[in-house]
């Protein structure tokens, strides 16, 4: 069952921490990709987020952010009739 985040999660924030989310969370993402979900050191294993929940974050994240510096674009569509 995939868990979603609600939307809005980060909405409200400060822009600065916004962005600066955002860029830890394409890092992670990056590092997933080139590294792989799982990995050990000194025979300690550790796991990363999965690719899927990364990308979810980072685009609450966008939302977050197209909200507080205005660039976000709503379209209402009317329905006329039955």
């Amino acid at each position: 069952m995939k868990k979603t985040m609600a939307r809005g999660t980060f909405v409200g924030l400060p822009l600065a921490t916004l962005n600066s989310l955002q860029t830890k969370y394409i890092e992670c993402l990056e590092a997933i990709a080139v590294a792989g979900v799982s990995y050990s050191i000194s025979g300690r294993s550790f796991t990363r987020a999965s690719m899927a929940e990364v990308k979810d974050t980072i685009e609450e994240l966008t939302y977050a952010i197209k909200l507080a510096n205005g660039t976000r674009t709503i379209t209402t569509y009317a329905k006329f009739g039955p």
